[in-house]
């Protein structure tokens, strides 16, 4: 089914998955982060890289356009699904590039899919849970697995919480972004959804990218996952923070295409 002459949905994994497909070349897949949506986090990145691969961003599980019947949420999970949109769509070894939780699902699919990605972007990433990290949760007014201040995140962060509503209204109505807060967090402050050093076993060309000021994820953490992945490359962009590093797409992309641009000529 087409929802417009750039987007279709797939049943993948026991989701109707919604993902747009556009450009030409080796395939390019663009994972958001949590509580965002393709269209929302990459819609300034996606007419610059589509100039050179062919781009797919699909909307993940329980957000933007794509359901999530259980309400349920994992990093494995979420990478299941991505593996069974790669699959649907018979694409050989794509570029798979996530930020934030998209991040965080890129490691899981290099972890346990070693042979699908020709090549892996974590930006935004992290190896296990910090007190940094969990501090810069409580300022979301996430205070713990399904443990959420919908009032303290309005006041931090009134314009996101704005839009959420609107990106995240398609399936299940305007007053939904609430309910996916609750169940998304249970996720975000589980230890046991992140990697550790089974990172160590990414075989996949990788390169992490870190904004220099991120305010959730410090540079010793991306420091440490570039440091565990065999080989990888780390990229620091300046002068950005968790989030402004995602408003930057000429440096944001220049960087991500001249990594994928030597991986294509090897």
């Amino acid at each position: 089914m087409e929802d417009s002459e750039k987007g279709h949905y797939l049943e993948v994994n026991g989701i109707n998955m919604y993902y747009e497909d556009l450009g030409e070349g080796h395939p390019l897949i663009l994972l958001h982060g949590g509580f965002a949506s393709a269209r929302f986090q990459w819609g300034l990145h996606i007419p610059v890289f589509s100039k050179e691969f062919r781009v797919i961003a699909p909307d993940c599980r329980g957000q933007g356009k794509t359901d999530n019947p259980d309400g349920h949420f994992s990093y494995r999970l979420m990478a299941d699904d991505i593996v069974g949109l790669i699959n649907e769509l018979n694409l050989e070894r794509p570029f798979i590039c996530g930020y934030s939780d998209g991040g965080q699902i890129v490691l899981e699919i290099g972890i346990r899919y070693p042979d699908v990605a020709g090549a892996l972007i974590a930006g935004g990433a992290l190896v296990e849970l910090s007190d940094y990290y969990l501090n810069g949760m409580k300022a979301m007014g996430v205070d713990g697995p399904g443990e959420v201040d919908i009032g303290r995140l309005g006041e931090a962060f009134p314009e996101f919480v704005a839009a959420a509503s609107q990106v995240h209204a398609a399936v299940y109505g305007e007053e939904y972004w609430k309910v996916l807060l609750v169940n998304i967090s249970k996720m975000w402050a589980n230890p046991n959804e992140f990697p550790g050093d089974r990172v160590t076993g990414i075989r996949a060309p990788t390169l992490v990218i870190q904004g220099d000021r991120d305010e959730v994820i410090p540079l010793e953490d991306a420091m440490t996952l570039y440091r565990k992945i065999p080989g990888s490359e780390l990229a620091i962009v300046p002068n950005a923070d968790h989030g402004s590093l995602m408003s930057q797409p000429e440096v944001y992309c220049s960087i991500i295409t001249d990594f994928l641009k030597r991986i294509e000529s090897r």
